[in-house]
């Protein structure tokens, strides 16, 4: 028996079912059997105790050894082939016997017994005591002749062997085949697997036809399938806008330094182009160092530096240090409220950072920045508001996307790498906070709501 057919599911089924089935079939035939002989005793018991019966009150009536004794007792026999009656007054003077004299008498008295006269088995009852009209002790033998019963019973063991020997293959074929045919659905899984690929993820498992059993798996893998294709074609974009980001900065590096080469110059001009490449270096290097952060934050950052944070301390750093950038577009930022919580200070205060220098960065000129502190029970919630173009429900989906930019048109127009809100989030789910945006009447809106813990 190979190990692949030992670990079929369908195989420990089937085993399993005939096991059941064979212990069921083996104590239903085990009872029946015991209920036939138990039938067959009390028959022969009750035939024999009316024998007894009858025999008592013949030697009643007849208190001496006399030929019309044995005359009433034989006629109490007729019709009676299969008893044996033995019948001694005083003991061991046997004045009747309906076959061979019984001289291998059991010891046993006032009980039944069982006992074989030649090829004969014999089921009966031994009497012994004395009649009320005479004191010899007497002594009465009753057995009935059961090889019959035996035959019987032998052939019956028999015949329910062979009846449950049949009725097991066929209950091990029929659940053979009902275990093979209620995994049909996991073959057409797996059929569907099979045809799955990263060029072909549009497969899913159909739910209507599904068993009760199966049909949570079903959802799940389908749920499954439509995360990895979300995913393969967030990795897709990524490869794509990562290759257009280098791109420019990289043609950038080599156009200024083939035109430079072009002729000799002057040592100024070497050194602006020196400048401008250090510029696109720098561009490239920052790209490069968050793209790293995001690596590293697939495979959950590390928060080492946990602390209580005072938010009203960290958001007015953040306006002295932004302060004069927004002060270029004429743009006022203010806060309100207060809230505490539990984080890597460093990390959060970078996340802070990159939304109020993206918040600057697409502000209309002349407006206010807004930031709300909220500090409730269960939780802690940052709110970022500015005044923008309205965006879109699939642009937000979108925001927190590496790379994406809502204008594609002034991609180039402001400085960044495009990763500056995908980091932002990655630092907020590392500290177990969610962050979602909201857009409507030309205001745009962040939202960070932090679950309030103890410190650990």
């Amino acid at each position: 028996m190979s190990k692949r057919l030992l670990n079929a599911i369908s195989f420990r089924i089937g085993l399993i079912f005939s096991l059941s089935v064979i212990t069921i079939l083996v104590v239903m035939g085990f009872v029946i059997h015991q209920q036939v002989v138990h039938h067959f005793e009390n028959q022969n018991k009750n035939q024999i105790l009316g024998k007894i019966e009858l025999v008592q009150n013949i030697l009643r009536q007849n208190p001496d050894n006399t030929p019309e004794l044995n005359s009433y007792l034989k006629d109490a026999l007729v019709g009676h082939h299969e008893l044996y009656v033995q019948v001694e007054r005083p003991l061991g003077h046997t004045i009747f016997n309906s076959g061979p004299t019984l001289h291998d008498i059991p010891s046993t008295q006032n009980m039944w017994t069982n006992w074989k006269i030649q090829e004969t088995h014999y089921q009966g009852y031994i009497y012994q005591n004395t009649t009320s009209n005479t004191p010899q002790l007497v002594r009465v033998i009753i057995g009935i002749d059961r090889t019959e019963h035996l035959l019987f019973l032998t052939a019956f063991r028999q015949h329910l062997f062979i009846i449950g020997l049949i009725g097991t293959l066929c209950l091990m074929l029929l659940g053979s085949l009902a275990a093979w045919r209620g995994l049909r659905p996991v073959e057409k899984m797996a059929e569907v697997t099979t045809r799955i690929s990263a060029q072909h993820l549009s497969e899913r498992l159909k739910i209507e036809n599904t068993p009760t059993e199966l049909r949570s798996l079903s959802i799940a893998f389908n749920e499954m399938l439509d995360r990895l294709e979300m995913a393969l074609a967030k990795l897709s974009d990524f490869s794509s806008d990562l290759a257009h980001e280098m791109r420019t900065p990289l043609n950038n590096l080599m156009t200024q330094t083939q035109v430079c080469l072009s002729r000799s110059r002057d040592v100024e001009t070497y050194k602006e182009v020196l400048f401008s490449n250090l510029e696109e270096l720098e561009r490239l290097a920052k790209m490069v160092s968050d793209m790293l952060f995001l690596a590293k934050a697939e495979y959950n950052l590390n928060l080492n530096n946990l602390k209580e944070i005072d938010l009203t301390e960290e958001v007015s750093l953040l306006f002295d240090f932004y302060d004069a950038i927004a002060a270029d577009k004429n743009i006022k930022l203010h806060y309100t409220g207060t809230a505490k919580v539990i984080g890597d200070p460093s990390m959060l205060r970078r996340a802070f950072s990159n939304l109020l220098s993206n918040a600057i960065k697409y502000a209309q000129a002349n407006s206010t920045i807004f930031i709300k502190l909220e500090q409730h029970a269960s939780s802690s919630i940052f709110t970022i508001q500015n005044e923008g173009v309205t965006l879109l429900k699939d642009q937000q989906a979108r925001l927190f996307d590496r790379f994406y930019r809502v204008d594609t048109a002034r991609q180039r127009k402001e400085d960044g790498t495009g990763l500056g809100l995908a980091i932002t989030k990655s630092i907020i789910d590392a500290h177990a906070a969610t962050i979602h945006v909201e857009s409507d009447h030309g205001l745009i809106r962040f939202v960070i709501q932090f679950k309030n813990s103890p410190l650990k």
